[in-house]
């Protein structure tokens, strides 16, 4: 019986021991892959205003202003903080560190009776604000059968009806928001076959999408439509459940119909035990998709500060007491946490991040959590704790977006009117100053420009 003890006590040792600390990862080359894929070099010809080269020893300064590669964060939370007083200033920590956001069109919540329209003040703010702020901005999403209302999932209504209905939806968005760049097309296309074996095929969204053949079709439809009316936009596909052999079978599908999906989405909510990802699993699954040739993004990214649970049980038990508490209206209850929690998640992301940098297949990652207010499933999961203050893994970011992953050089100019530079690939700030006199201008990195490019100051 001692023996049975002391056992005992060493794996509940154990299991408290991994879910507070990070094990770090390995992450061997991926400092050369960083360099090689994510940096690029330029000579820049410099020309004064009256045509003559930059004489050499002109002070020069150059700074990475926007990184090529999206670092985002969801603003679909966005509920959560609206009327926090924290919530401009925790803007400004965001502003600083992410230069793509997405931001929530969820038909349910913006069209709760057939024709009536309105974008919910909190989902206009943070569209308004990241277009105030130059961020790209990705729309989610489209169509998504969670979202729809009541009155389009009715289980009596024609299916023609249904159909009408939801391309008023799409040419709505698509007309109206201009300003979003990049769409998801139908989020998690492949898990309608859920809504047929656990709702029921009498379902509105299920049937529409079976009365125009499967995911397939309905992704070209959404996509043909998006192209007539936006041509500029991007549209991308969106699925949680990466490993399955349907999401393959979609890509498939848009690739030999020559669908231009911008993006493969992947979302990585990592609440469970076993949906934490290890080094070599998330290495193997970017390998699987590249093979695609399709650029990857991770779409919907949740990396907890707290307690997660075991399995798929435990989580649906945790979800009805989230739903009891509320009907019952008694506070949430609130998963266990810890600095050591918050260390974990700091260490975790950076780990994710730098694996995922290093891949030149990856062209997106986008975090879910805001704050850990509202956050989804009521998982601590944010950036910010529930009063607005960056937790560790905001600066654990901040340090290598803004300092590691950064271009900053100045000095005095080498040689008569050519300045080299190497560097992160995205967009420049130039200032020289030359006899007293200050002169500002920008250019961009591209890893698809020429090795010479000329600048008129």
């Amino acid at each position: 019986m001692r023996t049975l003890i002391l056992c005992l006590s060493l794996f509940v040792s154990s299991n408290f021991t991994y879910a507070q600390k990070h094990i770090p990862w390995s992450l061997d080359g991926a400092e050369e892959r960083i360099e090689k894929f994510r940096k690029g070099k330029v000579d820049l010809k410099v020309y004064l205003p009256n045509g003559s080269l930059l004489p050499a020893g002109s002070l020069v300064d150059i700074e990475l202003q926007k990184h090529e590669f999206n670092f985002g964060i969801s603003l679909t939370q966005m509920h959560a903080i609206y009327d926090e007083p924290f919530r401009d200033k925790m803007l400004d920590y965001v502003d600083d560190l992410f230069n793509y956001n997405t931001v929530g069109f969820y038909w349910s919540a913006n069209e709760r009776e057939r024709g009536k329209w309105n974008l919910r003040e909190h989902y206009q703010f943070g569209l308004d604000w990241a277009k105030k702020n130059e961020k790209i901005i990705r729309g989610h999403p489209i169509v998504w059968h969670n979202s729809a209302p009541n009155w389009i999932k009715s289980e009596t209504r024609d299916v023609e009806l249904i159909h009408d209905d939801i391309m008023i939806h799409v040419e709505r968005l698509l007309t109206n928001y201009p300003e979003i760049h990049e769409w998801d097309l139908y989020n998690e296309a492949p898990s309608v076959t859920e809504i047929r074996d656990y709702i029921g095929i009498n379902n509105g969204v299920a049937r529409w999408v079976d009365s125009r053949g499967g995911q397939g079709p309905i992704i070209q439809l959404l996509s043909d439509k998006l192209q007539e009316i936006r041509p500029e936009a991007k549209g991308l596909i969106n699925h949680f459940q990466h490993e399955h052999k349907s999401y393959h079978d979609l890509i498939e599908y848009c690739l030999k119909h020559e669908i231009p999906i911008k993006s493969i989405g992947i979302q990585a909510h990592m609440q469970e035990e076993s949906s934490v990802w290890s080094e070599n699993q998330m290495w193997d699954l970017m390998e699987d998709y590249s093979q695609y040739n399709i650029p990857i993004d991770f779409t919907e990214i949740t990396i907890c500060s707290c307690e997660r649970v075991e399995g798929w049980k435990e989580m649906r038990d945790w979800q009805e007491s989230i739903k009891n508490a509320r009907i019952d209206g008694n506070p949430k209850p609130k998963r266990k946490t810890s600095s050591e929690y918050d260390k974990y998640q700091a260490d975790y992301a950076h780990d994710f991040y730098t694996l995922a940098f290093s891949h030149p297949s990856i062209k997106t990652i986008v975090l879910w959590a805001l704050s850990d207010k509202g956050s989804w499933r009521e998982f601590p999961a944010g950036i910010f704790d529930e009063k607005g203050k960056p937790k560790p893994m905001y600066y654990t970011l901040s340090e290598l977006i803004k300092n590691k992953w950064h271009t900053h050089a100045k000095g005095k100019l080498p040689r008569d009117g050519i300045i080299p530079v190497k560097g992160f690939f995205g967009d420049y700030s130039l200032k020289v100053r030359y006899n007293e006199k200050m002169y500002e201008t920008t250019f961009t990195l591209d890893r698809d420009k020429n090795e010479l490019l000329e600048i008129w100051l």
